[in-house]
């Protein structure tokens, strides 16, 4: 009878999923190599071969443990729960790992898309699910009108925050511009009425 081998040590899985994130974010996946990844993580080439045979698979792996920005929980008010939202995919794009490794698979989509794909499925697909869901509330609930375009919406809301991101001004957006960037949306989805705009600043 054959005896059970040694565990697998999962402290070592998890300093060598690190270690690629880490490699990733700093490189790319163009100048990530196994032997960096065992060095940064302290641990020998053939450890991380026998758990993952090629670098695509280390990588797939590792982006499957990115925190995604499906955000908190609903306050009721679907104007605060978009700017809550929104003020997330910004602090997201500066001040995480994931933020940092999204333009370097951005940079290497031709020659990657699966790298990319793994990415958009954690990371930027629940994101866009949990929009998705407050804009269909706001349908539902009559805040907002039901003829809108769901993705084009999300596609605005966070194609202002990429542009920041990836011109280099993220970092001098404030919270009253996320806001802004909320209220000016809304005033083209809103259903018109006397009470739909309350709370939200006149256009200036």
């Amino acid at each position: 009878m054959r005896t059970p081998g040694r565990p697998r040590d999962t402290r070592r899985d998890e300093a060598i999923i690190s270690a690629t994130l880490h490699t990733l974010a700093d490189y790319g996946f163009a100048g990530l190599s196994m032997e960096a990844v065992a060095a940064r993580a302290g641990v020998g080439k053939a450890t991380v071969y026998r758990r993952w045979p090629t670098k695509d698979a280390l990588v797939v792996e590792a982006l499957g443990t990115l925190a995604d920005l499906s955000g908190g929980a609903q306050t009721g008010s679907l104007r605060d729960d978009l700017v809550a939202w929104l003020n997330t995919v910004r602090k997201h794009s500066i001040q995480t790992l994931a933020g940092r490794i999204m333009p370097r698979l951005l940079a290497e989509k031709e020659e990657h898309p699966n790298l990319f794909e793994a990415y958009r499925r954690r990371v930027m697909a629940p994101a866009r699910d949990r929009v998705a869901a407050l804009l269909r509330g706001g349908i539902v609930s009559g805040e907002l009108s039901p003829d809108i375009d769901i993705e084009m919406i999300i596609d605005m809301l966070i194609g202002s925050v990429a542009y920041w991101q990836y011109t280099g001004h993220s970092r001098d957006v404030t919270g009253s511009r996320i806001t802004g960037v909320v209220d000016t949306v809304l005033r083209g989805i809103l259903q018109r009425s006397g009470s739909d705009t309350a709370g939200m600043p006149a256009a200036g």
